[in-house]
């Protein structure tokens, strides 16, 4: 046998083993992105899901509280009438001062909201990060070496995912403050001055 044939036998033989690793490489990367990919779809879908109950719940808690609010209303209205004699004033203090009543059930309605609400956000708010880490995943995947190279071979891109902020944070990401530590609905009290108004 010639050293020409031998040459060209190993030549052949050594590329035709790259071909093989080149090609085991392209199947490892073009599955690992699509699974990575299907992941982030799946995710981004079910965040959508997840706001839509995240909102549900809180809501129908709210409401839950506004109906008890309104029947306690109801008990100590029909209880202070029951106890006014007919024409009497003044009977709805001597009740309040008789039988304080009980707000703790009612409170404890609110505690049950507040806890429901931060656990719902913070639920939701975890789902996000999930889904950023996933990104960041194929990001690495298609922009490291080799992994560029056959996502270019193979037009693969980054993905593009929602993450749900709210005005008030894009603001303060655009101007880079948040000023703003006023909770809603909290009216700060006015100064006491011992001048009177002229």
């Amino acid at each position: 046998m010639s050293k020409t044939l031998l040459v060209v036998g190993g030549l052949f033989g050594i590329g035709l083993v790259l071909a093989i690793i080149v090609f085991v490489m392209g199947v490892s990367f073009h599955n690992q992105e699509v699974s990575l990919r299907n992941t982030i779809t799946a995710k981004q879908t079910d965040n959508k899901n997840e706001m839509d109950a995240m909102w549900k719940i809180i809501d129908q808690n709210a409401q839950v509280t506004e109906l008890q609010k309104g029947a306690l209303l109801d008990i100590f209205k029909s209880y202070a009438e029951g106890r006014t004699p007919k024409g009497g004033a003044g009977s709805l203090a001597l009740w309040v001062k008789e039988a304080v009543p009980d707000l703790k059930p009612a409170s404890q309605t609110y505690i049950v909201l507040m806890n429901t609400i931060t656990a719902q956000r913070d639920g939701f708010k975890f789902r996000q990060k999930e889904l950023l880490d996933l990104k960041r995943e194929h990001d690495n995947v298609i922009t490291k070496f080799p992994g560029v190279v056959f996502a270019m071979i193979l037009g693969r891109q980054k993905i593009d995912v929602v993450i749900v902020t709210s005005t008030r944070t894009e603001n303060a990401f655009k101007t880079g403050k948040d000023d703003d530590t006023t909770l809603p609905g909290y009216q700060p009290k006015k100064a006491v001055t011992d001048e009177k108004p002229q």
